[in-house]
């Protein structure tokens, strides 16, 4: 189903770019890097380093005896009131703006009650492990995780669900609102251009790419850095931004027809984005197991249940999985408990399972994302 849908995508691409439209010129030259006149994404850049900020205020709880985060100075930077980030040239402090107010309704509930988890289990002064929160230290990498007594390690599930609201400002506003006939595109603002190349820059400003990303993906954050990590079997980074440039190079010269082309590839391409995260997490639980490192482990379980959790704030009409198929998802990690899944037991460290009996249960999450997403056998293994 993947390359079926990515296929198809680009295929309606090439014919909208080739065929003549009353308008347009098909003579337009698309760049291959995002070099255009008139590019605004500075909000963006900020958007990114509040999200930094606020994730590595999260992790000074990472310290073992206890290192207590606040809860409500965590939900201020979320908000972006009473000047708590570590400020620069771009004054995020003043800037206006603040990652709560591109939040879906679902996602801010979530991340709010995240900052609460955090707050609480910051102040343990005892070692994690299965029932008590605490840190807990990795005896391969010596990495400190502050994890709940689930095992749960919330830093990673802020990170990931922050990802999750910039693909959701992606492909439900910024793009919808790029695809809009009725958005302008023929006054021009100089340095942000006409409304409808405004807000294509903003999408890809979130994507978090540099210009140059076909050729350099050293600085890469967020979706496109995890779009780089899962590239040997997706081929995600190709496919977004090819489709970024083709996109905005169309809007610059009326080209609606392949606009809406390029807007549906970059859509479609960040649902199974989201997909293949999970599957690469879980290639990353076996790996840390068969070395012995279960602290590690958690880590990678509690980033992919950041991203498993993302699939809820897509609304996009084209998201391939289900509500059903979510719940089903979410029940593979912790039939009993599939809200708040016990990580200790999935890992098996108390209950004596072995490295190759929780593979079965990664193998199976990887399964059925695959069934769902088409990916096969070969992508699977590269993911």
């Amino acid at each position: 189903m993947k390359q079926i849908t990515l296929s198809f995508c680009i295929l309606l691409a090439a014919f909208s770019f080739s065929s003549c439209k009353k308008g347009a010129s098909n003579n337009y030259i698309v760049p291959t890097t995002y070099n255009f006149s008139n590019v605004n994404d500075t909000n963006q850049a900020k958007l990114l380093l509040m999200a930094d900020q606020i994730v590595a205020a999260i992790n000074l709880g990472n310290a073992v005896g206890g290192a207590p985060v606040s809860a409500q100075k965590l939900t201020d930077m979320f908000n972006n009131v009473n000047g708590n980030f570590t400020d620069s040239s771009l004054s995020l402090n003043t800037s206006g703006i603040s990652l709560a107010s591109y939040c879906p309704a679902t996602a801010k509930a979530d991340i709010l009650n995240y900052f609460d988890s955090i707050g609480i289990y910051s102040q343990s002064v005892v070692v994690g492990d299965s029932g008590v929160a605490g840190v807990a230290v990795s005896p391969i990498t010596s990495k400190k995780l502050l994890l709940s007594p689930n095992g749960i390690f919330y830093a990673q599930v802020v990170k990931k669900t922050i990802m999750g609201i910039l693909s959701y400002e992606i492909a439900n506003v910024y793009l919808i609102d790029s695809i809009s006939n009725t958005v302008d595109n023929t006054t021009v603002i100089a340095g942000s251009g006409t409304a409808m190349e405004h807000h294509w820059d903003e999408a890809f400003g979130l994507f978090g790419a540099p210009t140059n990303f076909l050729a350099v993906t050293t600085g890469a954050k967020y979706l496109a850095s995890y779009s780089n990590q899962v590239d040997l079997g997706l081929h995600s980074n190709a496919t977004i931004m090819n489709a970024f440039l083709k996109g905005r190079a169309a809007i610059s010269n009326k080209d609606l027809g392949t606009k809406q082309a390029q807007a549906n590839i970059i859509i479609a391409a960040l649902d199974q984005l989201d997909a293949a995260a999970i599957v690469q997490e879980m290639h990353e639980v076996e790996t840390d197991l068969n070395t012995g490192d279960a602290i590690g482990a958690y880590g990678a379980l509690s980033e992919s249940i950041g991203f498993v959790r993302n699939f809820k704030y897509n609304t996009s009409a084209t998201r391939i999985i289900t509500d059903a198929q979510i719940a089903q998802l979410e029940s593979l990690y912790d039939s009993a408990n599939p809200g708040n899944p016990n990580l200790y037991a999935f890992v098996g460290v108390n209950g004596g399972l072995t490295a190759a009996q929780v593979k079965i249960k990664t193998e199976a999450i990887a399964q059925f994302i695959g069934g769902i997403y088409g990916f096969d056998s070969t992508e699977l293994a590269l993911l």
